[in-house]
């Protein structure tokens, strides 16, 4: 009776630690989603190579969801990316573009700036054009589906990007990269349209904020290739011809982001809806 008692306090224990051991090992496995990538390429928490293995996957599965129309540089009909702006803003005439280090999966890699930046005349750093005393919308370049975003950046922990928004492209199955926002308003998991209000120009991000720089968006854009590998592209051509703005809203799609009505002035407020789930798990 006894031996009886202790094989199966044995078993219990030996089911119990495979049942423990078995639950880490599918924690440690679970597929990352695009925000959690980027936090842990940022932290340092994953391998180069793993973390360009993972982005491949995240990005086959987007493409299978939202297939794409082939890529053409030459067939990009975009809006410029800040109301009431055109391409006469973008800093240096174009010129600021530099990606040839450019690597998204190491972090410890910052010699490039695969991006334009857009500025706003703000010689205060209030984050408001001093020419209207207002917040500069950020615009949704072309159709797509928001990935990511950061909305909680403080100077304590100092992310290089700052508050940022990642767009999908459904034109193009690229992804715009929108850095150092002053306030995020588009939702992961939502539908914009071409001209929807996703942000606010700002100063957040570990340089932007400093009284060196002017206060500017960051926008990057990555072509894939047919192994889902990311090329960043100088899109100031693109800019050059993209049409300006002046009457915006917000993305009309949910999940839907409760905002007060003197925040937008002559826009509607719009309800906050229940979120959808990407199919693709991000």
């Amino acid at each position: 009776m006894q031996l009886k008692r202790i094989f199966v306090i044995i078993l219990v224990i030996t089911n119990f630690s495979c049942q423990s051991q078995s639950k880490k090992n599918s924690e440690k496995e679970k597929p990352l989603d695009f925000k959690g990538l980027l936090v842990a390429i940022r932290e340092q928490k994953i391998e180069p190579v793993k973390a360009e293995k993972e982005f491949s996957r995240i990005m086959k599965e987007l493409h299978e969801q939202y297939k794409p129309a082939s890529y053409d540089s030459l067939s990009m009909d975009l809006v410029f990316p800040l109301r009431t702006k055109n391409y006469k803003d973008v800093g240096g005439r174009g010129r600021g573009f530099y990606a040839r280090h450019f690597d998204l999966f190491d972090h410890s890699v910052a010699k490039s700036h695969p991006a334009h930046d857009i500025f706003i005349y703000d010689l205060d750093h209030d984050c408001k054009d001093d020419n209207t005393g207002e917040y500069v919308d950020i615009l949704a370049v072309n159709r797509g589906v928001v990935i990511a975003t950061e909305t909680e950046w403080t100077e304590e922990n100092g992310y290089k990007g700052g508050n940022y928004v990642w767009l999908y492209d459904f034109e193009s199955g690229g992804l715009w990269y929108y850095a150092h926002q002053r306030k995020v308003y588009a939702l992961e998991g939502q539908i914009v349209e071409q001209g929807d209000k996703i942000g606010e120009v700002g100063r957040s991000g570990f340089n932007a904020e400093r009284n060196r720089s002017d206060t500017h968006l960051h926008l990057m854009f990555l072509k894939m290739d047919e192994d889902f590998k990311p090329t960043a592209v100088n899109h100031y051509p693109w800019l050059k011809k993209a049409r300006t703005i002046y009457t915006t809203q917000l993305p009309k799609h949910r999940p839907r982001k409760t905002i007060e009505a003197t925040a937008l002035k002559t826009r509607q407020p719009f309800l906050l809806g229940n979120s959808f789930p990407l199919k693709s798990g991000l």
